[in-house]
């Protein structure tokens, strides 16, 4: 009995492993480092991913007092009339004015629309690529592999891109531009929910976003002054390859290898305690972790996500969150051309209401909650939306139009950072990153399919934001079933595995309470 209740002490002076991270530090120097890491792979994320617009700046036309040409191509636009003019005649190209890979390898890649539409969105199926072999690497093999390698292979898709000589060499850059860029800054939220507590965690949630903000404002900027695309191109490949080495100064998640190896878990802390100026801890001091040799040989995938009740349409829900919020957030740039004053004007505004948002976002952000407010801002967009059913040319008017789409990335913007957060909370430690990926994948599809839809609304004679904001309503209403996590505690297992775990553990205790039990019955009979 005495051995009982000495053991019972030792458990009680045992540590959580919440408990241990405050120990050394869940918001000192070595989180704000990580965080400045993490900022810099998203601002040149953003480069990437805006990558198809800005990479691909529709050229002008100069027809040098060719009359035919000034017949068929009435201003400077590139026009239907104007490029099916153009297109009919190789030596006609010469009108064409650009440095865009519009018209680069001395050819004209809106003659070739399907090869244009295919290029365009290369970067986005290597995202939705990357984010299902990254999530199943982070969540299985570790944050740190599942992030080192994908900006690797970032680094590797801004090197072929900038040495392209034809476009199959483009598409084969930016495939690997997606599939490295958009894992590795969607594993960020689980190395910030896993290494860092408090405020500061969520403050960093959007933080990041901040920097893909500022990127943008970025990418808008190089474009303007630097027309060329192969300089573009430089000016994203220079800084991704010197990134590279802030991913080695980033820790493995100590609360992954909590699920894994006690022992290495407990090294990572002293590692941030180092950094951090605060007291190691001892790996008597940690409590075990009950699942930690199960998690060992355990490894998940999308089935475990599908099969479990209390994942299944937490999951399903996340996918058509994201679905809305990536067709709309990048529809909007898409379709930046029919919006507003010019090209750049417009771009300018879209990206001050994006900062404007994040940063906003920031200061409030400890005390949102998550599902009402993203619900919340998804009707707003679809209200909103229906501005785009008038039609005017007037000069008012079309500035409107460039505020209101402000606006709604603006709103857009806001549920995207409140989204991430959301599901980064729902899920438990043990799936936390392949949730994210595969739900961010699953929402890439929206990057895709917002092409085809502002096709299919110009074919019916509706504007494509309209388009968007009714997807924004329709999804929203997914999230209603979905609990809130507002300053509620991270879960580290599965619902149904910790009810398993919790049983075993009541029938081991209950067999050793009758096997003790038997002694006493036997004296008495004595």
């Amino acid at each position: 009995m005495q051995v009982h209740q000495e053991s019972a002490i030792t458990d009680q002076k045992q540590l959580t492993y919440d408990e241990a991270l405050t120990q050394v530090g869940g918001e000192g120097f070595y989180q704000k480092r990580a965080f400045l890491i993490f900022g810099l792979q998203w601002l040149i994320t953003s480069w990437i991913l805006f990558s198809p617009v800005f990479f691909f700046i529709k050229p002008t036309v100069d027809c040098q007092s060719n009359a035919e040409c000034l017949n068929s191509c009435t201003s400077e636009s590139l026009d239907e009339k104007c490029l099916s003019y153009i297109c009919d005649d190789s030596f006609r190209q010469e009108f064409v004015v650009g440095e865009s890979l519009n018209t680069a390898f001395d050819a004209l890649l809106p003659c070739h629309k399907t090869l244009q539409s295919i290029i365009q969105s290369i970067v986005y199926l290597g995202s939705v690529s990357g984010l299902i072999i990254f999530s199943f690497i982070a969540d299985n093999y570790g944050r740190k592999m599942s992030m080192s390698i994908s900006w690797s292979m970032t680094s590797l898709g801004a090197l072929i891109v900038t040495f392209a000589m034809n476009y199959q060499m483009i598409a084969i850059g930016l495939f690997f531009l997606g599939f490295g860029g958009n894992p590795t800054i969607t594993v960020h939220y689980s190395f910030i929910n896993e290494h860092s507590q408090g405020h500061f965690r969520e403050i960093q949630n959007v933080g990041v976003q901040v920097f893909f903000a500022l990127g943008e404002f970025g990418i808008i900027a190089l474009a303007y002054f630097i027309t060329n695309w192969r300089l573009l191109a430089i000016s994203v490949a220079i800084p991704s390859i010197l990134l590279n080495i802030g991913s080695l100064l980033i820790f493995e998640s100590p609360q992954f290898l909590y699920t894994k190896n006690k022992k290495k878990c407990v090294k990572v802390l002293n590692q941030i305690a180092k950094l951090n100026g605060t007291q190691p801890i001892n790996i008597d001091d940690l409590q075990s972790n009950p699942q930690t040799k199960e998690n060992n040989s355990r490894v998940y995938s999308i089935l475990d996500l599908l099969k479990y009740k209390s994942l299944r349409y937490v999951f399903f829900a996340g996918v058509m969150m994201f679905f809305a919020i990536k067709v709309t957030y990048y529809g909007i740039s898409f379709v930046s051309d029919q919006l507003g004053l010019n090209f750049f004007t417009t771009n300018f505004i879209i990206a001050f209401f994006e900062l404007l948002a994040f940063a906003t976002l920031d200061l409030f952000i400890t005390k949102m909650k998550r599902k009402t407010n993203i619900i919340i801002g998804f009707f707003i967009v679809g209200l909103m939306s229906l501005y785009f059913l008038l039609q005017s040319d007037h000069i008012v008017f079309r500035i409107f139009e460039g505020i209101f789409a402000g606006l709604m990335r603006f709103l857009i913007c806001a549920v995207w950072a409140l989204g991430y957060i959301y599901v980064s909370e729902l899920f438990p430690s043990v799936v936390r990153s392949l949730a994210l990926c595969l739900i961010s994948a699953g929402g890439s599809f929206g990057s895709i399919a917002q092409a085809f839809l502002s096709n299919l609304c110009s074919s019916l004679n509706v504007h494509p934001m309209i388009g968007f904001g009714v997807i924004c309503i329709l999804c929203s209403l997914l999230l209603f079933p979905l609990r809130e996590t507002l300053h509620q505690p991270l879960r580290e297992k599965i619902e149904e595995d910790q009810t398993r775990i919790r049983k075993s553990i009541i029938q081991i205790n209950d067999s050793e309470k009758n096997t003790s039990a038997y002694p006493v019955l036997l004296a008495s009979d004595a």
